[in-house]
């Protein structure tokens, strides 16, 4: 399939008409590798395309001056199994630190002041939700003309995790406050909070405790409101298909051996195997014809890269033919660094 083919398909799964939001669309979708990733595995790549469009679609209608949502994550979490001291740990940790927020004097309040001093059913969590939302229409909500959007209307067809993304900017958590350092801070809506003003505002109050304590923003948004206990994750393994760059984080309590049983697991997800060092030779290779490229991408035939390198390398290292020296390189960049178009 080609991109001619896999865009018209697309279009006739997608619930806008509108040209030029279909011509935004598919140019967004494919800065951020969407359709590239689509092309190689068309199978799955036009479902993820509609579902990726019309995740946008819905946050178009909402409104221009509203933020997109980050998409899909190109982070690909690796489970890796805990033996039983360590789940041992991470039940005691998320048991000891619930109690421990919940003995916060500012949690007391919260939940005394807009809680009316009890906790909610998971049906109230949603009509709470949807109260934060309605408190303020945004001022540039605006509704292309083949639709009827309002804004109540736009908020009562959310589900819980719809209600989440909006009333708690997640984007805002990975600044990684201290607690000393939190009070006085300006919000997300531009005012300065402080410890006495997080009972007026719950988004804030569920990145400060995303802040001081190891659990995400939505887990501590539930449990301000029902006093559901956030888990634990004592080791979290993660590979991001687009920079392959792998992140682990863990508890100090992990152990050395469950830290190498989530090197291998990682290694083997990625490459499907053990890491094996490349030749010698073969990363060489890639430096050799980096080097001969310019910033716009444009370098020697291989014809004459191979010739400038034998030149250079008259020995064990020489290649036959121009097929030797392109098969090095292009290993070289799968295992380095994966191809870039």
């Amino acid at each position: 399939m080609n991109e001619a083919v896999l865009r018209a398909r697309w279009e006739e799964r997608v619930t806008t008409k509108n040209q030029k939001v279909l011509d935004k669309l598919w140019q967004d979708l494919k800065d951020e590798r969407y359709v590239d990733d689509a092309l190689r595995e068309p199978e799955i790549g036009l479902e993820d395309l509609v579902q990726e469009a019309e995740t946008r679609l819905k946050y178009w209608r909402l409104g221009g001056g509203r933020k997109k949502p980050v998409g899909r994550s190109v982070r690909i979490p690796v489970e890796v199994e805990l033996d039983h001291y360590e789940k041992e740990c991470a039940e005691t940790a998320a048991l000891y630190l619930a109690k421990k927020a919940a003995s916060l004097p500012e949690v007391r309040r919260f939940r005394q002041e807009r809680l009316g001093g009890k906790l909610l059913t998971t049906e109230e969590v949603d009509e709470f939700l949807r109260g934060e939302l309605l408190r303020e229409e945004p001022d540039d909500l605006h509704s292309p003309s083949e639709l009827n959007w309002t804004w109540s209307a736009f908020v009562d067809d959310m589900g819980l995790v719809e209600l989440l993304e909006f009333v708690v900017p997640t984007d805002r958590a990975s600044r990684g406050l201290w607690r000393e350092l939190l009070f006085p801070y300006e919000g997300s809506d531009g005012w300065m909070v402080s410890r006495k003003t997080l009972t007026e505002n719950y988004s804030e109050f569920c990145l400060y405790l995303a802040a001081i304590f190891p659990w995400h923003p939505y887990d501590a948004a539930r449990f301000l409101l029902t006093g559901e206990r956030p888990e634990v994750v004592p080791l979290e393994l993660s590979y991001n298909r687009h920079s392959r760059v792998i992140t682990l984080n863990f508890a100090p309590w992990i152990s050395e051996k469950t830290l190498r049983k989530a090197y291998r697991k990682c290694q083997t997800v990625v490459q499907g195997g053990d890491n094996r060092r490349m030749k010698e030779r073969t990363l060489a290779v890639m430096r050799f014809v980096t080097e001969h490229t310019d910033d716009e991408g444009n370098r020697p035939s291989w014809s004459q890269l191979t010739e400038l390198w034998n030149e250079q390398h008259p020995g064990e290292w020489r290649f036959k033919d121009r097929f030797g020296l392109r098969k090095a390189y292009l290993r070289a960049e799968e295992e380095l660094a994966g191809p870039r178009r």
